[in-house]
């Protein structure tokens, strides 16, 4: 028998697309990949917010939530806070922490053996200015643990994070943020077109939050924050 001839069919499938920016997802992915693996043996961590200081100065206050630190039970003894600056707004890409200073109040033997650890784009080294707008607090402030930066562009700009390592008890340390006796105050400089500066402090927040989760968000910063950067670069070229 002979074959049929066989009619060609051309289907033309119209796929939708989508405009993405490929560098923020293939941030947000790769950390989220990263999460994913690590949740099954995630350390315990409680996650942290900043307030502001009730002053005269509130050119910062818009940006408060911009700004949050966790705490990690590293196991021996050893708690980590990762500082993180978790920006979004565009027309603020310039803000960044400048220095952070922890006030251990009457728990003289809470922290010890200080140790910073420079996330990438980030250089603190050990010491500081005294933070500014403390003498408003309600609480006397009192410095026993500072690192800050010599250079504008060794802050903790958009998607960065800065790390402190210290020798402690997990639970003790986060009861002690939660009821205020220890606290971690911040200098956050670059904001609006002054270069203005601002300070917050710690909050108390009980509610514990598994590290993937920080990772993811962490992740989806640093996207915003390449895109600023980006941005920051054209703007220089352009002029």
């Amino acid at each position: 028998m002979k074959e049929k001839n066989q009619l060609p069919v051309n289907l033309n499938i119209k796929v939708s697309t989508m405009k993405f920016n490929l560098n923020l997802v293939k941030s947000i992915l790769a950390v989220a990949g990263i999460a994913a693996v690590s949740g099954v043996s995630a350390a315990p961590a409680s996650a942290f917010s900043f307030s502001n200081i009730a002053s005269d100065n509130t050119s910062g206050d818009a940006y408060v939530n911009s700004f949050s630190f966790d705490v990690l039970d590293n196991g021996s003894n050893n708690v980590l806070f990762n500082i993180f600056n978790n920006n979004t707004d565009r027309s603020a890409a310039e803000i960044f922490i400048a220095a952070v200073h922890l006030d251990t109040g009457s728990n003289t033997n809470l922290l010890s053996n200080f140790g910073i650890i420079n996330g990438r784009g980030v250089n603190f080294t050990e010491g500081a200015t005294p933070l500014p707008q403390t003498n408003n607090l309600a609480t006397p402030w009192s410095t026993d643990f500072a690192a800050g930066i010599n250079r504008t562009r060794d802050g903790v700009q958009t998607g960065e994070v800065l790390g402190l390592s210290f020798t402690g008890n997990y639970n003790n340390v986060v009861d002690a943020l939660n009821n205020g006796t220890l606290r971690l105050g911040m200098h956050v400089r670059g904001i609006g077109q002054k270069g203005d500066s601002d300070v917050f402090v710690s909050t108390g927040n009980t509610e514990a939050t598994p590290e993937p989760l920080t990772m993811l968000a962490a992740g989806a910063a640093v996207g915003f924050g390449t895109m600023f950067k980006k941005q920051r670069a054209q703007a220089q070229k352009a002029e």
